[in-house]
């Protein structure tokens, strides 16, 4: 908090000198507020006890920067463990080395593995002639996948798709599409001699970390949900076992405290607070009178339609029924298609890719809440700080007022979230790093300051 110094003039403290007499009054009034004047410094920030000196990360997109779908150069500089860092040079911090993505527009992949660039949102006109936005891949820059030798440690050890299991993964460093390809890109061992890599707990491990943050298990669920429930049962896009997921969270943080390192943990959020999942609403289907008593004229049994909204209708393996409550449909569901060509309705149905059933959503769920249990206990255990990131974001997505700013979770209105609606913005990010700097300060007795997140770059329009 900034202090205001007010100075005041001879005629403010209703003074006329005019005689040595009221000079020397003056003076010696001076002399006592002078003598009284309260310290108007910025307390010290204290590291209370914990040591910042060597700080080091682990996890997955959201610990490496990863928003607009791709990792960009601007992205790792505003991700959450950046700002920490910038911090923790307040009282000791050292260097915060990552491996920068060259300037332009980064890197990222589709689901089908094509390389392309970050989204960016571009002006059109909808199907109903009025203005909007579409989001675009930009062009990827190729080189951004070359490896970037082994001749420095860095501290950011986010890796973008990785799941619980991948950290000690000793295949995980090799080139694209055998292995990572964020990883590959700094791995200290690409296994191009031994056939192994090296591995990211034991390339984050080598600058002996004094403290760490550690946030994996989101795509250990996440990228189920995104393909739709994994509809196609490829073995990548399925929930990670119980037992897998439990004994990754046990190894990894018993390998990040092995030197007596403090660190926060933190967890998992549920899909309903990312907006990839929020936006298009399950009765999201708008109709006048007109519209619903021509599709009722035609609809199957079990399905009918009135003015206003209505649930859409999807098509599983033949079947054609409508949407339930509680079920959701992905963001990457045409719009247009929905106001002016019918998807949703018993003549274009959604596809089961496009929405996640009840037993899928409850799959998820139980999930996140089995894993984020196993996270918290294991955390308790080592006895670290805990960040509850799933509480976080279910207070953006009511909504969260900061200085004077109303921020929540809706796509692109919403300020936090990037546009791919599922990673924050550096706004975002800085909301993230406000919860570990609290908690740390509770944990280990620091004495941090809030960000003020108001300064971080938001949504880029057209």
């Amino acid at each position: 908090m900034a202090l205001i110094n007010h100075t005041y003039t001879s005629s403010d403290l209703g003074y006329n000198i005019t005689s040595k007499k009221t000079v020397l009054w003056c003076i010696v009034v001076s002399m006592f507020l002078t003598s009284c004047k309260p310290s108007l410094e910025e307390p010290k920030v204290s590291t209370g006890i914990a040591d910042f000196s060597r700080f080091v990360v682990v996890g997955d997109d959201f610990t490496a920067g990863f928003t607009n779908g791709a990792l960009t150069l601007e992205g790792q500089q505003n991700s959450f463990p950046s700002i920490l860092a910038s911090r923790f040079t307040e009282v000791g911090g050292g260097a915060f080395n990552q491996p920068y993505l060259s300037v332009g527009n980064g890197l990222g992949f589709t689901s089908l593995g094509t390389l392309v660039g970050q989204l960016q949102l571009i002006s059109v006109l909808n199907c109903q002639g009025k203005n909007d936005f579409r989001t675009k891949y930009s062009v990827p820059n190729p080189s951004d996948l070359q490896w970037l030798g082994n001749f420095k440690k860095y501290n950011n050890y986010g890796i973008p798709g990785a799941k619980s299991f991948n950290l000690e993964s000793q295949t995980f460093g090799k080139s694209y599409p055998a292995g990572n390809p964020y990883y590959h890109r700094f791995a200290s061992d690409t296994g191009a001699t031994s056939g192994l890599t090296s591995t990211v707990l034991g390339d984050a491990f080598s600058i002996n970390p004094t403290f760490f943050s550690l946030w994996i298990g989101i795509n250990d669920v996440l990228q189920y949900a995104i393909s739709g429930g994994n509809e196609n049962q490829l073995p990548m896009y399925e929930i990670t076992a119980d037992s897998t997921f439990v004994l990754a969270i046990d190894r990894t943080i018993n390998s990040l405290t092995s030197n007596g390192s403090k660190g926060i943990v933190l967890n998992i959020p549920n899909i309903e607070n990312l907006p990839f999942f929020s936006t298009i609403p399950y009765n999201g289907l708008n109709l006048t009178k007109a519209e619903a008593d021509s599709l009722n004229n035609t609809s199957p049994s079990g399905v009918s339609f009135h003015s206003g909204a209505n649930a859409f209708v999807v098509n599983v393996n033949g079947v054609i029924r409508q949407l339930s409550e509680g079920e959701l449909v992905l963001l990457t569901t045409s719009s247009d298609s929905i106001r002016c060509f019918g998807l949703g309705t018993p003549v274009h149905p959604l596809s089961e890719s496009m929405i996640l059933n009840q037993q899928e959503v409850s799959n998820i769920h139980n999930a996140i809440g089995r894993f984020n249990s196993k996270i918290e206990s294991a955390t308790a255990s080592a006895n670290l700080a805990f960040v509850d990131v799933n509480l976080l974001f279910k207070s953006l997505k009511s909504g969260i007022l900061f200085n004077g700013v109303d921020y929540s979770t809706k796509f692109i209105s919403g300020g936090a979230f990037a546009i791919d609606g599922i990673h924050p913005n550096a706004i975002g990010y800085a909301f993230i790093a406000n919860a570990c700097l609290e908690t740390i300060n509770s944990k280990y007795k620091s004495t941090f300051s809030n960000l003020d997140v108001n300064q971080y770059r938001g949504i880029r329009f057209p």
